[in-house]
């Protein structure tokens, strides 16, 4: 398997996941043939909040922001969102996602969150409850395709 993260450990990429046939399209645009990746981010959100980025290869076209939250954060927070941008605290590819229960999120990717930047940030904020006892992890994976 190829890793294409280039993130210094922030992420990497967890399988091969095949051809998306709807990408090919978007691929050819850049240049060349989608390689379908399956990237794990994991987000350790520490007293109800994260902040970061993790690296995409140049002419990354994104299928899907997937959301994984392996265990509820705890504390009760009215929230927990989780957004994706191209700056910090934006929301230009993922808008405000309430990650706080335990579960599978397939997030809505917007026109601009299928071609990001390289460079993609995330945020993660709680609101109400007890802050300081809002700690657990928010493992988010990115299913993409680069030229080749």
């Amino acid at each position: 398997m190829t890793d294409f993260s280039n993130d210094q450990g922030t992420g990497s990429v967890i399988a091969d996941v095949g051809t998306f046939a709807a990408l090919a399209a978007d691929a050819a645009t850049v240049g060349g043939v989608a390689t379908s990746v399956l990237k794990k981010v994991t987000v350790t959100v520490v007293n109800g909040a994260a902040a970061g980025t993790f690296t995409l290869p140049t002419g990354t076209v994104v299928e899907h922001y997937y959301i994984d939250t392996p265990t509820a954060i705890p504390g009760t927070p009215t929230n927990t969102n989780l957004r994706l941008g191209s700056a910090a605290n934006g929301e230009q590819y993922v808008a405000d996602v309430d990650v706080k229960a335990q579960g599978w999120i397939n997030a809505t990717v917007v026109y601009a969150g299928r071609k990001p930047a390289t460079t993609v940030h995330y945020t993660v904020a709680s609101s109400g409850g007890t802050a300081a006892s809002q700690d657990g992890d928010v493992v988010l994976y990115v299913a993409y395709a680069v030229p080749v």
